[in-house]
Formats: C-alpha cells, sequence, structure tokens
C-alpha cells in the first residue's frame, strides 16, 4: 500500500502511517531498528538496497530525498507499508528549501521508540557523521567515501571526524578480501613478509585502506602500484601480494565473481570464487552488528594523520598585516569597505559570496557601516550569505546576542531595501528553538556543511568563507575560543557548544579552529588601549592555547584593524 501527501508535516504523516497500519493490519513489533537514508541525488538505489536488507533487518526507513536548491519550501511524502515496503516500513520525505534546516525535528516524530537508529549518506558525507544533528542521535553512522566527488578527501575529512561508531562502504567492500589475505597468509609457513603490495584503481578509497590495514597488522610497509593496463577495468582493489622468503602469495582478481590465488611454490593458482558485493549485502552487513568497527576506526588513524595542534591550522598563510587609523568609528568603516571589496571581488568568479560577523562594539560599528559599503562595492545582496563565528545561547531577543545587535542596523536593511533573501541569514540557534546547546551546535554546523562548508575538513588549501570578521577581548580570544579553555580543543565539529565561559553568559556556539580558518580574508577589528597589550601577543609567535587570536589566517590575507589606543601607536 502506497499513500502519498504533499505540503504536509512530520506530525500528519506520522497520524498517516498509524491509519494505514491500523488498515493493512501492520504492526511495529518486528521492526528492529530506525534507518535513516539522506540523500539529494537519484534515491531509488539505495531505497532497493534497504528494501533488500530488510527481509534480514526488518526496520522502519525513512528517506530524506533533499532538494536544499529548490525555489520553494516545503515537504512532500510518501508512505509505503505491506508489500511495497519489503519485509519493513518506508516512508520518503522529498525536503525542498528551508525545511531542511529543520531534519532533525522533521525525523524526530517518525522515529521507532526503543529502537536503534542508523543514519546512512549514500553520497555527499557530512564532515563529521558523529556531530551531524542526525548523525548525533545514531548508534551507527554509514557513509560511503566512493561515492563522493573526491574519495580520498572525503575519507581524509571522515578520519579527522571520525567517532565510535562511524563506518564506510569503502572498508566494507575489504570484508572478502581481508579474510582471504587472512587465510592466505595463515598458509604453512607462516612467515612476516618482506614487502606487501596492493594494486589497485588510483584514488580508490577502498585500495588506500587495504594497504593501510595490511601495513597497520603486519608492521610492513605496503606499496600502492596501478594495475596492468591488460587488466579488466576493475574498481577498487586488483591484486594483493605479500613477499616472503619462500615466495610470493598474490591474490588477484580476474572476474567480477572469481580471484585468482597463487601460494610459493603453486605456479597454476587456484580460483577462488568471490562476487563484488552488491550495494544491499553492503547495507546488509552493516545492520548485522551495530556495535562499532574499531578496526575501521584504527585503519582510518593510520591512513592519515591527524591534527592535534591547532596551530597547524594557520600555517602556511600569507602573514598578517596591520592598518592603523584614528578610532573605533574608523576601525569599522575601513573593515566594512574593504570586506565588500572582497566579497564583490568574490562574486566575480562565484555565485555566491560567504561573510561571517562578528559581535562586540566594533563589530556592531562595522555592521552598521556595510550596507553602503556594499552598495558602494556593487555587491549583489541576493547572493550574499551572512553567518556567525559566535553567538551566546540566550534568550533571540536577548541584547546580549551578537544577532540582535545588528539586526535592525544591518539585517532589516540589507532584506527591506536590497533584496537580501531571509534564508541567506544562517543565524545561530537560541534556547528557544528547543534544543540544547549541543544540539544546537550540531545544527549549525550541518547548516555549514550543507551549503558546502566542510572544506577545510578536505584540505587546508581551500576556503569555504570569503570574508571573516573577528573582534578581540583583552584576554585575546576571538569568536568564543578562550585562552586555556576546554571549548577550543575540539578540531572535529564545525561548530561547538561552550559551556563555562570566563566571560558572561557561560553558554555559547562557537565555530571551530578549522572552520575559522577556512576563509580567503580575516579581518580583526580592534579598538581600546585595554586591547592593546593582547594585540602585541598575536603578533608573536601562534600560540592558539595562551592566545586563541594569533591563530586565525585567511588563505589569502590576514589584516589587524587597530585603532591608535589598540595599536599603541600613532596612526600610519
Amino acid at each position: 500500500m502506497i499513500t502519498t501527501l504533499t505540503d504536509t508535516t512530520a506530525s500528519a504523516v506520522d497520524k498517516t502511517m498509524t491509519e494505514m497500519r491500523e488498515t493493512f493490519g501492520e504492526n511495529t513489533i518486528g521492526r528492529v531498528l530506525t534507518l535513516i537514508i539522506i540523500s539529494t541525488e537519484d534515491i531509488e538505489e539505495p531505497l532497493e538496497a534497504a528494501i533488500a536488507a530488510s527481509h534480514e533487518h526488518p526496520a522502519r526507513v525513512i528517506v530524506v530525498d533533499a532538494d536544499p536548491d529548490a525555489e520553494t519550501s516545503g515537504l512532500d511524502a510518501e508512505i509505503r507499508v505491506g508489500r511495497d515496503a519489503g519485509a519493513g516500513e518506508i516512508v520518503i520525505l522529498q525536503a525542498r528549501g528551508d525545511v531542511l534546516w529543520s531534519l532533525d525535528t522533521l525525523v524526530m516524530a517518525l522515529l521507532l521508540p526503543d529502537a536503534p537508529i542508523v543514519t546512512w549518506w549514500p553520497e555527499n558525507a557530512p564532515s563529521s557523521p558523529v556531530h551531524d544533528v542526525l548523525g548525533s542521535m545514531s548508534q551507527r553512522r554509514i557513509t560511503d567515501s566512493a561515492a563522493c566527488a573526491d574519495p580520498l578527501g572525503t575519507l581524509k575529512r571522515l578520519r579527522r571526524g571520525y567517532a565510535s561508531g562511524d563506518s564506510d562502504f569503502a572498508w566494507a567492500r575489504l570484508t572478502r578480501w581481508r579474510g582471504l589475505v587472512a587465510s592466505a597468509y595463515e598458509v604453512p609457513p607462516v612467515s612476516t613478509p618482506t614487502a606487501i603490495e596492493v594494486a589497485g584503481t588510483e584514488g580508490d578509497p577502498s585500495v588506500l585502506l587495504m594497504a593501510t590495514w595490511l601495513e597497520h597488522t603486519l608492521g610492513v610497509t605496503a606499496s600502492i602500484v596501478p594495475p596492468p593496463e591488460a587488466d579488466p577495468d576493475f574498481a577498487g582493489v586488483h591484486a594483493v601480494r605479500l613477499v616472503r622468503e619462500d615466495g610470493t602469495i598474490e591474490l588477484s582478481r580476474v572476474s567480477d565473481d572469481s580471484i585468482i590465488m597463487r601460494l610459493p611454490g603453486d605456479d597454476q593458482g587456484q580460483h577462488v570464487t568471490m562476487p563484488r558485493r552488491t550495494l544491499a549485502e553492503l547495507v546488509t552487513e552493516e545492520l548485522r552488528r551495530l556495535d562499532p568497527d574499531e578496526v575501521y576506526g584504527e585503519v582510518l588513524g593510520a591512513a592519515f594523520s591527524g591534527i592535534d595542534d591547532p596551530a597547524t591550522f594557520a600555517s602556511g598563510k600569507p602573514a598578517p598585516q596591520d592598518v592603523v587609523v584614528a578610532d573605533a568609528d574608523a576601525v569599522a568603516a575601513t573593515a566594512a569597505s574593504a570586506a565588500a571589496e572582497q566579497l564583490a571581488e568574490a562574486l566575480e568568479s562565484r555565485p555566491q559570496a560567504h561573510l561571517v560577523l562578528t559581535g562586540g562594539t566594533v563589530g556592531t560599528l562595522t555592521a552598521a557601516a556595510l550596507p553602503a559599503a556594499l552598495r558602494a562595492a556593487g555587491v549583489d545582496m541576493t547572493r550574499l550569505h551572512l553567518w556567525w563565528g559566535d553567538e551566546r545561547f540566550v534568550d533571540p531577543d536577548s541584547s546580549e546576542r551578537n544577532e540582535v545587535g545588528v539586526r535592525k542596523s544591518l539585517l532589516d536593511v540589507l532584506r527591506e531595501q536590497d533584496g537580501l533573501p531571509a534564508r541567506n541569514v544562517h543565524i545561530m540557534p537560541s534556547p528557544a528553538d528547543g534544543m540544547s546547546l549541543e544540539d544546537a551546535a550540531a545544527w549549525y554546523g550541518q547548516q555549514l556543511d550543507q551549503m558546502g562548508g566542510d572544506e577545510p575538513f578536505r584540505t587546508r588549501g581551500q576556503a569555504f568563507f570569503d570574508v571573516l570578521l573577528l573582534g578581540m577581548g583583552p584576554d585575546g580570544h576571538i569568536a568564543s575560543l578562550f585562552p586555556q579553555h576546554p571549548g577550543q580543543e575540539n578540531v572535529l565539529a564545525s561548530a561547538v557548544a561552550v559551556t563555562g565561559s570566563p566571560k558572561p553568559p557561560s553558554e555559547r556556539i562557537s565555530l571551530t579552529w578549522p572552520v575559522l580558518n577556512s576563509s580567503r580574508h580575516v579581518a580583526l577589528l580592534v579598538a581600546g588601549a585595554e586591547k592593546a597589550e593582547a594585540v602585541r601577543d598575536a603578533h608573536a609567535a601562534v600560540d592558539p592555547w595562551a592566545v586563541p587570536a594569533s591563530a586565525v589566517r585567511g588563505l589569502e590575507s590576514t589584516i589587524w584593524v587597530l585603532d591608535e589606543a589598540a595599536a599603541g601607536r600613532p596612526a600610519g
């Protein structure tokens, strides 16, 4: 039975599903889990795989068919129960536009009570699955780096954002390979190889993981080599060779269904049936065991070096330059003019431009100066997106919120006079949005990911933001990353919940080091003699723990816009 709803709500979907089960005589007692599929492309293949897997793992399957670029916002749904849903039940949510900003609310009402939750991204994996709004509520988080536009780059950022419970199909595709290699290795006489080779498709994540697993397990360097030109055009691993003193163990794929295994002294080799695994088989395996795959975590960690020192994110970039002006008003005017010109330049080569706003006295003055500066530079406001580097987690209309400080002078002006779309203003949540502080930070990180803001998790050589404006406190803090405060230690998420802030209010949301360092241009706006010492310290070595303001750099430029008092010298 299939029912379609248009322009609906999550509660209406849940009600309709209950009515359909009652009519069809179905119940949810046999459902063992909820499988959430997040897709922005074709949903048919992952949906068919989920239906096939449901015969072994009866589940409620919730498919979020996301269209973030839709001109109109809304939610359509298709509900399937009975024969049309395999051994489970299926809800397909076609979410358009602004509805995607509330995915957690959308899905929450449809979850099976007291059942494990698995979230699967068939493509477009988030930078840190555990910090995704839906990933954070899941026991298992499944990605497929091979299906992403940049497979190895995706695998690299998944390593940085890894948490226990994550898995990837690039690893699952190796299950049979690893079992066969282990069996061949244990054929007597067992000895440690002197060399290891993995032949495979260039840039394939399974090839990298296979080589890393062998190297990590056997303690022998494994090299990756291209397959012979005469080999069929297989994707992934073509062959594995373990060179030992008594000869070479070689396993080579010769067809989609079989492997030839050659052992020392066996020139003929033997055919071993090992068909390539279908997507349905991969899903079924992942749902078979929901406990963390710790070996995958170890291998992923060994494949790429981690970043333990936040100073790394600011390294290798142009040195900061100082611009000294008379007073705070001049700081604001100078910063606004420079930002507007940089945004206009960005829009000449890209469809959108992204500006990060800041709070504080000077940040608020700069925001007030921006509308005129943006008009003068010819910036198309309909293509401009506004973000915040941090926000106080207080009531939405509290004067302590950075967004409230610029609401009348910037946001209302740009919306009413210059056509800035409301959806282009990315405000950090408040307690009134019904989220915990941690969920609110995860939600904001998800918004960044959906817009492409996970670039810093792929490489430090790319940037997402065009202009990042930052204020600085007398203690040298920027955003809500304070000196010697544990809130600045998290480099896995895009946005982090900060508790126990040394400066009231105590609860805040802040962008993290890799994200703050993902801007083409950075401007630090500082006025006042009480900040002169911090300015001096921030101009020394990069030291995020002691002086956070020293540890943010733009990919193309970083300027300190200082008044005379903050600079400790006359304007020049």
